[in-house]
């Protein structure tokens, strides 16, 4: 059977200890806060969106076709235009921490509720937070990626250091593969400095897409059959001697109205290499968020659930910052 190489490549993580699994959770009308139903989705079968189309399918909700990415399209020129922009981020990178990062630590086996900290804003915040970011001039994820590190990189980030965020892109209706449900993804790698600002961010963003920068990668991904599975795995153990690391994931699964559905938060995948995961989904007019911190980091949930909060609250109009605890945090509800 032919190889899918890019889910082998989250095989060949999985193989290296890490756990690779998608993070969901629902909440319906009639549940509490702290009563959610979680899902956890094999990354090397699925990606982000065909996991949540596949979790509500199973539920017998509507799902004729899984979101596409629009007015682009794989060619040889833009592969190899986007290949060269993409190898400077090849070389070997290493992300500063302000404490000790433990390479060789132990991956929990705790289950995503114990691992993955949430929020769920109401539907006015949820529009609040799209005027805002309409107001500046920039996409939603682009405002919530400034926001989202500058919470990060104040917390975990000694001054002064770089960030560079993994930013996942939906390739589906973009390229052609044997199946719907697999990973049809690309990333973009977005640098960020102290005093960054909203349309500066915007502006690489573009700069990237433009430069083919998620092309570029979908090659990269696909190479895996020049170094064949095992060399794959070696390949990631010798990165891990080597340190290389970025800050982390940020994913959006964007805007869905499934009527019945309730509402939902998402959570990508980390691993030793982006150990800050990050995720947004925006179901039935709710806006959710999510965070996980790697085991490598040294963290608890108590740090993630702070990350997040500082994150939520500074998407946030000032005169709606005081409910971000209303609808998210266990610890703090039931104190």
């Amino acid at each position: 059977m032919k190889t899918d190489w890019v889910a082998e490549m989250f095989r060949a993580l999985r193989d290296c200890g890490e756990n690779i699994s998608i993070v969901y959770a629902q909440r319906n009308g009639a549940q509490t806060q702290t009563d959610l139903r979680w899902f956890e989705l094999p990354h090397d079968q699925y990606d982000g969106i065909s996991g949540l189309g596949q979790l509500l399918r199973e539920q017998g909700l509507r799902v004729e076709k899984l979101p596409v990415l629009r007015n682009d399209r794989f060619t040889f020129w833009r592969g190899l235009r986007g290949f060269f922009t993409v190898l400077p981020a090849v070389k070997v990178r290493r992300q500063q921490w302000k404490s000790e990062f433990g390479w060789s630590r132990k991956v929990s086996s705790a289950p995503a509720r114990e691992r993955v900290a949430w929020h769920l804003f109401t539907e006015e915040q949820t529009r609040e937070i799209v005027a805002a970011a309409k107001a500046a001039g920039v996409t939603v994820n682009t405002y919530l990626l400034l926001h989202l590190d500058a919470a990060v990189s104040a917390e975990l980030v000694p001054p002064g250091t770089s960030r560079r965020w993994m930013i996942p892109v939906n390739l589906r209706g973009a390229v052609t593969r044997p199946a719907e449900l697999p990973p049809h993804m690309s990333f973009l790698g977005v640098d960020l400095e102290d005093a960054m600002t909203l349309d500066r961010l915007q502006a690489q963003i573009d700069r990237l897409k433009e430069r083919c920068y998620h092309w570029g990668m979908w090659i990269l991904l696909h190479l895996g059959r020049l170094l064949g599975a095992e060399g794959m795995r070696q390949d990631i153990r010798k990165r891990e001697r080597q340190e290389h690391g970025v800050t982390g994931m940020f994913s959006n699964l964007g805007t869905w109205d499934i009527p019945g559905s309730g509402s939902w938060i998402f959570c990508p995948a980390i691993t030793r290499v982006y150990p800050v995961g990050a995720g947004c989904i925006t179901m039935n007019g709710r806006m959710g968020l999510a965070m996980q911190l790697h085991d490598a980091l040294g963290k608890d949930l108590q740090t993630s659930y702070a990350l997040l909060e500082a994150w939520a609250s500074a998407c946030l109009p000032e005169s709606s910052r005081g409910a971000v605890c209303s609808d998210s945090n266990p610890r703090v509800a039931n104190a």
